[in-house]
């Protein structure tokens, strides 16, 4: 049976969106399964009504990205939020100060004329199904989860660290070998460990591990190698929204 799926983008840099087109070949197989009603990126064609699956991408910061979460929400069956924005907020979650402190630093007054809020990963507002972070995400954890919606199972959480596909792939450790700042203790598993796989360490794109993360101790080893509290502190909130802290 063809099931309905719709694509919806809050704000963002487009990427995650973007990554969906970037399936190439596996897209025709996702097409083979699901009528895409809505999918702004592609086409302009949309189509009103229920999905059996909403994708959404990008943060909460504007009146207009809530009620398009508000209306995926209503009117899927299954969410998924897609990428580090819609997952745990992202760059533009993690930068201090009220809205109205931050349209005066820019605009030089603090009245709203787009409906700007403070913006907060989708988590916050709806209910989601299923979320894979990743800044952009692994598109082929995305299509995975598609096929298996499809066929009736629910997608599984990843829920140990990159650390373990670093371990499995036999990869230096360069925080403790080389005294790289990798945050892969911290940071949830599913992109292969890449970065470690080119000799750099994790940047924490996917976000804090939701349980068993230790950043008080991640913390007390980049200080033995010289790193201060600011320069940890930000490292910490990059892409977690400012919500990963020791």
């Amino acid at each position: 049976m063809m099931r309905t799926l719709g694509v919806f983008e809050l704000t963002g840099c487009g990427g995650c969106a973007l990554n969906i087109i970037f399936l190439y070949n596996k897209l025709f197989d996702v097409t083979q399964l699901y009528k895409i009603k809505e999918f702004h990126m592609a086409s302009s064609y949309r189509e009103e009504g229920s999905l059996d699956v909403a994708l959404v991408s990008g943060s909460v910061s504007t009146q207009r990205d809530l009620d398009t979460l508000k209306y995926a929400r209503e009117n899927s069956r299954f969410l998924i939020a897609i990428g580090t924005c819609a997952t745990h907020g992202n760059m533009q979650s993690s930068i201090e100060g009220s809205i109205e402190e931050k349209l005066e630093r820019v605009y030089g007054t603090k009245e709203s004329y787009m409906g700007a809020l403070n913006s907060k990963p989708v988590t916050e507002y709806v209910k989601v199904d299923f979320a894979i972070p990743g800044c952009p995400y692994d598109k082929d954890e995305l299509y995975q989860a598609l096929i298996l919606l499809a066929k009736g199972v629910e997608p599984a959480y990843k829920d140990y660290p990159v650390c373990v596909e670093c371990k499995l792939n036999g990869y230096e450790c360069v925080l403790v070998k080389r005294g790289i700042p990798c945050l892969g203790p911290l940071t949830v598993g599913g992109c292969n460990a890449i970065c470690l796989r080119s000799g750099v360490g994790c940047i924490g794109c996917r976000g804090p591990l939701p349980k068993g993360a230790n950043p008080a101790g991640e913390a007390r080893i980049l200080k033995e190698l010289g790193y201060d509290d600011e320069y940890i502190r930000k490292k910490y909130k990059t892409f977690s929204g400012g919500g990963l802290k020791w």
